[in-house]
């Protein structure tokens, strides 16, 4: 991994993901994320280049491409977690974080290679409430920003460099991307919007990009995903599932699940895209032999009269 630096003692480290790290010397490290596990033998041989020690890790959330080397680091180094009280709760067991990446068996879960060995317990709990913390000799400043997951943060280093983690997606990643899993996606459209009055000398965000100014970017995403969402009711023209949203989906945008854990992982985002339009008042629950089926209301058809020429591509994945 390439570092390289944003602002003061605020590095990035660069791969298909950033993961920024703040020195608090010149062989002393706290990481904001820490990847993949298979990213584990690359972040281990980029910090060891760096003569960089991570002497603690402030986690965003607990999934998988962000907390995957916790565990390691913890045993590897004695590396200090800090987390969040709502996601350190899913990172210690695999049944916490089978419920925020997957909802696979627990069988198929501990035979996971990417979850293999990661359930690790948190040292440094960021309460409600909290705004900053005194992490390994260092002051970080902690915004809120939930719908991603149950309780994901944002951390602003000492340098006034906010990292956004997966509060919000840009770049490449934004325009292939259009179906971010959101565990909620009202709130995480509003945590979204709540960047717009973030002030930071940077940006990071982990897929992807460092930048000066933000808030185009924040409506630019705002607006795209809204119109997705709303894009997705025109594959609705029956009773719908979730299991027959990503089916659709995956078919109309060609996208290849390619195995298990990722099919279980869209089938959960499509419920999330379910409860929104349901809030949007866009589809209504009802039950037929004991099954739960959604369907359009008048208010949806009344919509596409209304409904502007998508501005997004054709193609996308799921994130």
């Amino acid at each position: 991994m390439e570092l390289e630096q944003v602002k003061g003692n605020t590095w990035v480290l660069k791969s298909w993901e950033l993961i920024p790290l703040y020195k608090l010397d010149d062989h002393r490290c706290v990481l904001l994320d820490t990847g993949l596990r298979r990213q584990q033998e690359d972040l281990d041989t980029s910090l060891r280049q760096a003569g960089l020690t991570p002497v603690g890790v402030i986690c965003s959330h607990a999934h998988i491409d962000h907390m995957g080397n916790l565990a390691y680091l913890k045993e590897t180094y004695g590396t200090q977690i800090a987390m969040s009280l709502g996601e350190a709760g899913h990172q210690m067991s695999y049944l916490g974080l089978n419920i925020t990446n997957y909802l696979l068996s627990p069988e198929d879960v501990r035979a996971s290679d990417t979850l293999q060995g990661t359930p690790c317990l948190v040292d440094r709990i960021i309460l409600p409430g909290e705004e900053t913390i005194s992490f390994c000799g260092a002051d970080f400043a902690i915004v809120r920003t939930p719908g991603h997951t149950v309780d994901h943060i944002c951390t602003r280093t000492p340098d006034n460099v906010l990292y956004l983690a997966d509060a919000m997606m840009t770049g490449r990643t934004l325009h292939h991307s259009k179906f971010p899993y959101a565990f909620c996606v009202r709130d995480y459209l509003d945590s979204m919007r709540k960047m717009r009055w973030q002030q930071a000398d940077k940006f990071i965000v982990a897929h992807y990009g460092i930048y000066d100014e933000i808030l185009p970017l924040v409506d630019m995403e705002a607006r795209f995903f809204a119109e997705r969402m709303e894009d997705l009711l025109d594959l609705m023209d029956g009773p719908i599932t979730p299991k027959k949203l990503a089916a659709d989906i995956c078919r109309t945008y060609r996208i290849n699940a390619g195995d298990l854990q990722d099919l279980s992982y869209f089938e959960a985002s499509s419920l999330a895209y379910i409860n929104y339009l349901r809030g949007l008042g866009y589809l209504e629950a009802y039950m037929e032999d004991n099954q739960i089926f959604y369907r359009r209301t008048p208010a949806s058809y009344a919509r596409r009269a209304q409904k502007t020429q998508s501005v997004l591509p054709q193609t996308g994945q799921f994130r």
